[in-house]
């Protein structure tokens, strides 16, 4: 499921924000929407390129949440699962959409060019662009084949390299929001047993 962006009324961007930011009262918010202006359509298509990097079920929720006004019982119904699982995955969506917003305005490709010619060492460049790809210690590790204390050392020392040079700080500000936010893009989801706080990461 996607939203039409275009001619359909879609909640301010501003709104939006506001609302993840207060993620304890997501439950209990109304959808609201108005008539965007040319420039709140240019600001809701950024949130559409967010919402694109979003594991598709939470993006669902979010898009009929948000933007269709759909109750969080009738996605649950839609879906085959409970309210609180909804409500669950809409604030999961609401942490991973704040960060997302939060990052500098920086391609994978031109990350990846930096890096590589930044940094001698090549393994130190793949960490630093799977850090940024997944936000995950553990996952850089597994796909690179090391430990996670190498995974952690070499991005930390990567970055304090990074500080001495004026031309990549906008790198070292987008290093420190990921390393603020570890495992923000990993999914989580619910195991059926029961208890719906159980969790599982997804890999």
């Amino acid at each position: 499921m996607r939203v039409d962006w275009s001619g359909h009324q879609s909640v301010d961007p501003f709104e939006l924000q506001m609302r993840f930011s207060d993620q304890e009262g997501m439950a209990s918010l109304d959808s609201i929407t108005l008539h965007p202006s040319d420039e709140d359509l240019e600001k809701l298509e950024r949130v559409k390129g967010v919402l694109d990097d979003l594991p598709p079920r939470e993006a669902d929720f979010v898009e009929l949440y948000f933007f269709r006004n759909l109750r969080q019982t009738d996605i649950a119904g839609l879906f085959g699962v409970s309210q609180p699982t909804v409500c669950y995955r809409l604030q999961r969506a609401a942490e991973r959409i704040q960060y997302l917003l939060s990052l500098p305005d920086i391609s994978m490709g031109e990350l990846t060019e930096e890096m590589y010619g930044f940094l001698e060492d090549k393994k130190d460049a793949k960490i630093m662009v799977l850090m940024f790809e997944t936000t995950c210690q553990s996952e850089v590790a597994k796909r690179m084949g090391v430990s996670q204390g190498l995974v952690r050392h070499r991005f930390i020392r990567s970055i304090e390299k990074m500080k001495k040079e004026e031309r990549m700080i906008r790198f070292v500000k987008l290093f420190n929001v990921v390393a603020q936010n570890l495992n923000i893009l990993r999914e989580v989801r619910r195991v059926p047993s029961g208890d719906e706080s159980v969790v599982k990461m997804v890999d």
